[in-house]
C-alpha cells in the first residue's frame, strides 16, 4: 500500500541520517490538519522520498534544521517550525528536536520521527509522549501501528 511505501521510506531514510549522525525531524499529519505549521516552512509539495528526506536534513543546506511536514504520501513543507512542549519532567538529555516532537504530538494527533545527532538514536513523539531508542524494526512497527492501523499508544 502506498501507506507501507511511505512507512519504509521513512524508516530507510532515518536509518541513513542515524549513520551520518545527521539530525532529523519528520511529522506525519493524521487526522488533524497541520497547515498552520506548513506555513511556517518552506513549501516542497513534492512526493516523499528516501532521496528527498535524506537530502532535506543533510546539514549545511538550508532547510536542515526545521521540521518536515509530511501530508499523505508529500512532503508538504520543510524548515517548519513546531510548538515546543513545556513539559518540565523532559530529561535535558533531550533538546529542542525532541520537544518540538513532544509539543506538536502534544497539541494535535500528529506522529513525530525525531533523529538525534548527538546520539544517532530514534524517537516517537505520540499523543503526548516519547517513544525513545528505538531501532530500525521497532520503528517500522510503531509506524505501522499508528500510521496504517491508526492505533494511538498514547495518552490521549
Amino acid at each position: 500500500s502506498p501507506r507501507q511505501v511511505l512507512i519504509n521510506d521513512i524508516v530507510l531514510a532515518c536509518e541513513t541520517l542515524v549513520s551520518h549522525r545527521y539530525g532529523a525531524l519528520i511529522v506525519v499529519e493524521r487526522d488533524e490538519g497541520l497547515r498552520t505549521f506548513v506555513e511556517t516552512g518552506i513549501p516542497i509539495d513534492a512526493r516523499l522520498s528516501y532521496d528527498l528526506l535524506v537530502n532535506l536534513f543533510t546539514p549545511g543546506t538550508p532547510l536542515h534544521d526545521g521540521a518536515a511536514v509530511v501530508q499523505g504520501n508529500r512532503i508538504a513543507a520543510a524548515g517548519c517550525f513546531l510548538p515546543l512542549s513545556v513539559r518540565a519532567d523532559l530529561s535535558t538529555a533531550y533538546g529542542s528536536r525532541h520537544r518540538a516532537a513532544l509539543g506538536i504530538s502534544e497539541e494535535t494527533d500528529a506522529v513525530a520521527v525525531v533523529v538525534s545527532e548527538e546520539r544517532g538514536a530514534l524517537t516517537v513523539a505520540e499523543g503526548g509522549r516519547l517513544h525513545t531508542d528505538l531501532d530500525r524494526r521497532e520503528l517500522r512497527d510503531l509506524l505501522l501501528d499508528l500510521l496504517l492501523l491508526g492505533r494511538s499508544r498514547g495518552r490521549r
